[in-house]
């Protein structure tokens, strides 16, 4: 369980921030202007990154044929939006998602992780808009090159 301060309260009296951390957990602090701050004791973020890395390095190493695909119908539960993907990508998402979820623990970074699951999310958008056929057979092929700005207005 977390609970919140601000951040002028950690700044004026700090002593009694770390106390609340010491009993409640991670204190969230928050700031006018900026996203808040999590301050958390170390050791206790160390061991549930650790026990975090051991669950995924099970799951991932009991997914044989079977089991994958057990996993892949019931990943709605977890995420509904992977109905939208096509039946065959699923299994492509659990090994993305898995093979990011090992090396980001591995190394203790999760942003790509975060970037890989988003990227899937945003996949499964595409295909539920209706303008967009999934077997491509709605793309017009251009026969000519045609040059087109930079996306950051450069050339």
């Amino acid at each position: 369980m977390s609970v919140t301060a601000t951040w002028s309260e950690f700044l004026r009296d700090p002593n009694r921030v770390i106390e609340a951390m010491e009993e409640h957990g991670d204190v969230v602090l928050m700031r006018r202007s900026a996203p808040p701050v999590r301050l958390s004791d170390a050791a206790a973020a160390a061991a549930e990154e650790a026990t975090l890395g051991a669950l995924t390095q099970l799951l991932a190493i009991a997914l044989d044929d079977e089991t994958l695909e057990r996993l892949v119908g019931r990943l709605t539960i977890a995420f509904p939006w992977i109905e939208l993907l096509p039946a065959s990508e699923r299994p492509e998402f659990v090994a993305d998602f898995l093979n990011n979820a090992r090396g980001g623990l591995a190394v203790g970074r999760l942003d790509r992780l975060t970037t890989t699951l988003a990227a899937w999310r945003d996949t499964a958008t595409a295909y539920a808009d209706p303008r967009i056929r999934a077997d491509g057979s709605d793309l017009q092929y251009l026969e000519v090159p045609v040059s087109v700005p930079a996306p950051d207005g450069g050339e």
